[in-house]
């Protein structure tokens, strides 16, 4: 692929990766409230279930946004023209371990998840 067209696909992916962060931060801080203030509130099992699901579901949403943001610039090594992947710049970037960096955050999200759901029941 040409530079000039991969260049704006791996940035809009990596927008992409950025635009989720926020919005995963903020609902997990919000179960992180709920669950520290919440106290009592979260005896009712349709609280515990509303937010056992948003814990879920939206993480599970939140993994699937950035693990195929991260598959996307993964693909982009293989795509890279012959000028761009004897470049610095796309030598680095043919080095970096997209395996490990999608692994490390289908981890974490279990793991945050995992932590949530045991604090709420």
């Amino acid at each position: 692929m040409r530079t000039e067209l991969l260049t704006p696909t791996i940035q809009g992916r990596a927008a992409d990766l950025r635009a989720i962060i926020l919005p995963f931060v903020l609902a997990h801080t919000g179960i992180l409230i709920i669950l520290g203030f919440g106290g009592s509130g979260l005896e009712d099992s349709g609280v515990q279930l509303a937010v056992a699901a948003m814990a879920v579901l939206g993480s599970f949403w939140s993994w699937i946004w950035t693990d195929g943001a991260m598959a996307d610039i993964s693909a982009g090594v293989k795509d890279m023209d012959e000028e761009l992947a004897n470049s610095n710049i796309g030598r680095n970037f043919a080095k970096a371990p997209f395996l490990v960096f999608r692994a490390i955050n289908t981890l974490v999200v279990v793991l945050i998840v995992v932590a949530e759901l045991i604090a709420i029941y």
